[in-house]
Parts: structure tokens; sequence; C-alpha cells
């Protein structure tokens, strides 16, 4: 079993090494303009809940749960065009992110813009594989809207199947493929991997329920708090992740190796691999 609430305590206790890194959430939350603008214009009260599973840099939007129709889709050529650029830049950012938290954790020098470009393709083809299979899901819920339910399902199934990736790739410096299909692996196995996605999509749902609240039902005041208070959230989150994976790992020498780096010896007191 994972003690989740013992990494969130060990994340936290890392805050004052990983803070640096708290423009990355501000910036990705920032950069969905679209949802942003529709949150600055909503009317009424509004109350609402999401179901987050791990991923590499959650944002404000992981936990924000908009009204129904206030986070549409834009198919246009500007749409598309932006789209991109956000998966793009969000990789980018992604990869340097994760990269700087395992770097942080395992008490060394830290280079963001190293860590970018190291992953930045493997975090890039990642990213393509979910933006598809969400615009897949997305034109065949426009098709069929009363499959709502059963392609949600579906989606969670999804994301907690492959949640595992971006963090193989950035602690055990494997190429988009392998950390795939290793996440697959360990999705079809459960466990730990299980144990901790539960753990997560039930914290995060409190989360929601309260940065929904704040978020949407103040105006431009509530949706800054909400923005700042994502920012620390997301971060110990993310922390306590990679801090899992790297607890996952069988064999921490064997991991050294694949990231070319000397040994550093790090044992988390939550250790899972059992």
């Amino acid at each position: 079993m994972v003690e989740f609430l013992g990494l969130l305590g060990e994340a936290w206790g890392k805050f004052e090494e990983t803070k640096w890194l708290l423009p990355v959430p501000l910036v990705m939350s920032l950069m969905d303009y679209d949802k942003v603008i529709r949150t600055l214009h909503l009317e009424g009260f509004h109350f609402g809940i999401r179901f987050p599973l791990p991923e590499p840099s959650p944002t404000l939007w992981s936990f924000v749960s908009l009204p129904a129709g206030a986070s549409g889709t834009t198919f246009s050529p500007e749409g598309l065009m932006f789209t991109a650029l956000l998966v793009l830049f969000g990789s980018y950012l992604q990869a340097g992110y994760i990269g700087s938290i395992r770097d942080e954790v395992l008490m060394r020098d830290s280079s963001f813009l190293k860590n970018a470009e190291r992953d930045f393709l493997e975090f890039l083809q990642f990213n393509l594989v979910l933006y598809a299979v969400m615009m897949l899901l997305i034109l065949f819920l426009m098709a069929l809207p009363s499959m709502f339910f059963s392609a949600f399902l579906g989606l969670m199934i999804f994301l907690y199947a492959i949640y595992g990736t971006p963090f193989l790739i950035s602690i055990r410096g494997l190429k988009f493929r392998d950390a795939l299909i290793e996440s697959l692996n360990l999705a079809k196995k459960g466990g730990e991997y299980l144990d901790y996605a539960l753990k997560y999509l039930a914290i995060g749902a409190l989360i929601s329920v309260l940065l929904t609240f704040i978020a949407t039902n103040t105006g431009v005041f509530g949706f800054t708090v909400g923005l700042f208070l994502a920012a620390p959230i997301s971060l110990t989150l993310s922390t306590a992740t990679v801090i899992f994976f790297i607890d996952l790992t069988p064999k921490f020498s064997d991991k050294e190796k694949a990231l070319n780096t000397p040994d550093v010896n790090y044992t988390s007191k939550f250790d899972v691999s059992g």
C-alpha cells in the first residue's frame, strides 16, 4: 500500500528546494487562455468537481470544473494552430519541470534547460498521443452525446494506463515507446501503481471542490486566488509523484546508469518498491 499522505509530506519537505519551479504551473494555467476568459465571464453560482489522475504538471484546470459548454474546443485554423503551439511549448516546460524536480529530490545540480532539451521529444510524443485521443473522444461525443458516461469511463482508464509514462521518461531515462510499455505493464499489474492513482484521485477531487468554488464564483479576485493556490498544490503533487516513481524503481543504480549520473544513494522514507 502507498502511504500517500506520507509522500505528500515528503514532497512538501522539498518545497524550499523546488519553489523556483512555481512559475511553470502558473504559466501553463494562463496558457489555456480560452478557459481563463470563460472563467472570468461566468455568471451565477457554480459548483463542480473533477477527478484528476497524476500528470506531469497539473494546472488550475486540472482541478477547476467549468460549467457545461464553458470549455469548448475550437476547430478553426487559429484554434488548431494555438493548440499545436500549446503542445510544443507545454512539452518543453513539462520536460524541464519534471527533470528539475527529479534533480532536486535527488539533491544534485539542476538545469531546467538541459532537462527540457534532453526529454523534449519524448514528452512531445506523449502529449501528441494524449491530444490525439482527446480529439477523437470529442469528435465521438459530438456524434453520439448519449455515450458521455461510457466515454468518460474509457478516458479515465486510458489516463490511468499511461500516467506513468512521462515520469518513467524522466526518472529512468526511457524513450517514449519503452516508457509507455512500462506504464501499461504497471497499470496491468495494479498494486502500488493503482493504489497511488486512486489516492491521488481522491485527494485531487477534494481539492477540485475547493478550487472550483473559489475560481468560478468570485470573479477576478477568486480566479487570481485560485491560480496562486493551485501552483504550490500542483508542485507538491508533482514532487510526490516523482518520489513515488523513484521509490518504485527496483534498482536505483540501474536508473542512475540510464541517466548517466553518479549514484547519490537517495532513499525515501516511504519506499514502495517492497
